[in-house]
């Protein structure tokens, strides 16, 4: 469906099955070449207001898209940069991630192809490689870590549990950037693929904005959509272009 860019716009783009196609291990994605140099232009086109929001840490974003720097939010929105030349602040350690981590160690080592990501704040546990195992691998996972923590969430997206803290997420992050100069009094666009991405959409369109589904999982709340991260990266290849059209 055709999505015409708008000079107020304020794009948040998920990274992971939105910007680059998922892989079996989070590690084994592919990062086109030229992606950093098109998100670079579509940050330049609207003077600054775009910001990854992922479920990766920060440090990968900008590791894996350098020279790429945008403002961000890692880890489900529990590590905010809100502008490029600032510091990442995360909140701090929830006190179930390393227990959980350490029972999931165990009890996870009987289903081969199932394996734990660890991030800093949160973990995901990944089951792409053996889909059939992802109710199981959900109720184990649930179980170990219920009664770690009152604020622990688990988040079924698309072949993988989500662990991570209750009251941080995509949502709570795009408001934290709505507040800000840069962002402040634009149209937000959240452009995502995932069930993590859901929290994304609703904080969007509250704001009045536009929320964008990428790929095959259904969603009531988008109002575009689209097939997968190869449109949407030729989507962001014509916004530059576009909104010189418009202004000129």
């Amino acid at each position: 469906m055709s999505l015409s860019p708008r000079p107020d716009w304020a794009l948040f783009l998920d990274i992971d099955g939105t910007l680059i196609e998922h892989a079996d291990h989070p590690e084994g994605v592919f990062i086109p070449k030229d992606l950093p140099e098109r998100l670079m232009a579509v940050q330049k086109a609207l003077n600054g207001a775009v910001a990854l929001v992922s479920g990766r840490t920060i440090d990968w974003m900008d590791e894996k898209l350098a020279p790429a720097r945008l403002a961000a939010a890692g880890q489900h929105g529990s590590e905010l940069r809100l502008a490029p030349d600032t510091p990442a602040v995360p909140i701090p350690m929830p006190k179930w991630r390393a227990p959980l981590e350490e029972a999931l160690k165990v009890h996870l080592a009987s289903w081969p192809g199932v394996f734990v990501e660890h991030k800093a704040l949160s973990l995901a546990v990944h089951f792409r490689a053996v889909p059939e195992f992802g109710d199981a691998v959900m109720e184990r996972v649930v179980e170990l870590g219920r009664g770690l923590d009152p604020d622990v969430e688990f988040l079924k997206g698309r072949f993988v549990i989500e662990v991570r803290e209750h009251g941080h997420d995509k949502g709570t992050a795009v408001d934290q950037f709505l507040k800000t100069a840069v962002f402040a009094r634009r149209t937000p666009v959240f452009v995502g693929d995932d069930v993590t991405d859901e929290d994304g959409f609703r904080a969007a369109r509250a704001a009045g904005g536009i929320a964008v589904a990428v790929g095959p999982r259904p969603t009531r709340q988008a109002d575009h959509h689209f097939a997968g991260p190869v449109e949407v990266r030729s989507w962001l290849h014509r916004i530059p272009q576009a909104l010189e059209a418009v202004t000129s």
